[in-house]
């Protein structure tokens, strides 16, 4: 085996071990362990539901049966999409003595928070698609949409929180900007509203809005069964690539910097 091909092993590795250390330190000494995985989809469910469907009575598109099978198409992705940047914006600081004693690609520490937040999206998506069964509206040739949305999103978070570790690194009290920003995204994204409910002169924020095509992707692939929009496709791939590649660079060009930081 080559020195390359060694080291790509070993970075998979760590990748891996990181992965499997976030999900069982999540969830270790809780009495029900991975069924809060299961568990915390259904009850964010039951409160969304109670207050937007209940309360305020928020209508929804004729193709949708329930308020839940609208509301989680969102919801779930964007839970991951908040965890991965949210986490992502604390990553260096919270793992100091790995950043400042280990040699290893720093962004796996980004990664590894990604695919621990899409690997619980996926066990509440396996929920999520059981409830959609349950309506008839399942079509499983259609879910295969949901891997190039998984795909889009992955990337999207990891560039995002790769720009979120950086900027944190230099500036401690941004970790609090980003929580209000990743606030102001979820409510000007129709997660929790359809998006026929936007005023005419707030769409073109509507628009720009990468997460609001993904949001309208994972419903199209749940119950709407069609495909997304050719401009939706391809402004969702050059905002996400773009996002993966300047996040990245920028993170790359301060990493020198960061155990001195930190």
């Amino acid at each position: 085996m080559s020195s390359t091909d060694h080291r790509i092993s070993s970075n998979l590795f760590l990748l891996k071990e990181l992965v499997v250390r976030d999900v069982r330190s999540r969830y270790a000494g809780s009495g029900l362990g991975l069924a809060w995985a299961f568990a915390n989809p259904i009850l964010w469910m039951v409160l969304y539901t109670a207050v937007f469907a209940g309360i305020l009575r928020v209508p929804i598109p004729a193709r949708f049966a329930t308020f839940p099978e609208f509301l989680m198409a969102g919801l779930l992705p964007w839970m991951a999409i908040q965890e991965g940047i949210s986490r992502s914006a604390s990553a260096l600081s919270d793992n100091a003595a790995m950043v400042k004693k280990m040699v290893f690609p720093v962004e796996t520490l980004i990664l590894s928070i990604v695919l621990a937040a899409l690997f619980n999206q996926a066990i509440a998506l396996a929920v999520y698609a059981v409830y959609v069964a349950l309506l008839g509206h399942l079509s499983l040739s259609w879910l295969a949409l949901v891997l190039p949305a998984l795909l889009l999103q992955a990337a999207l978070t990891f560039g995002a929180g790769c720009l979120a570790s950086t900027v944190t690194a230099f500036v401690r009290d941004a970790v609090h900007a980003i929580a209000i920003l990743l606030t102001v995204v979820f409510f000007a994204t129709p997660i929790v509203y359809p998006a026929e409910l936007v005023p005419e002169r707030f769409r073109p924020f509507l628009q720009a809005n990468p997460v609001a095509h993904l949001t309208d992707w994972y419903r199209r692939a749940f119950t709407l069964h069609s495909w997304p929009e050719p401009d939706s496709v391809l402004y969702l791939v050059l905002v996400c690539g773009a996002l993966v590649l300047v996040g990245h660079a920028v993170f790359a060009k301060a990493r020198p910097h960061f155990a001195d930081l930190i």
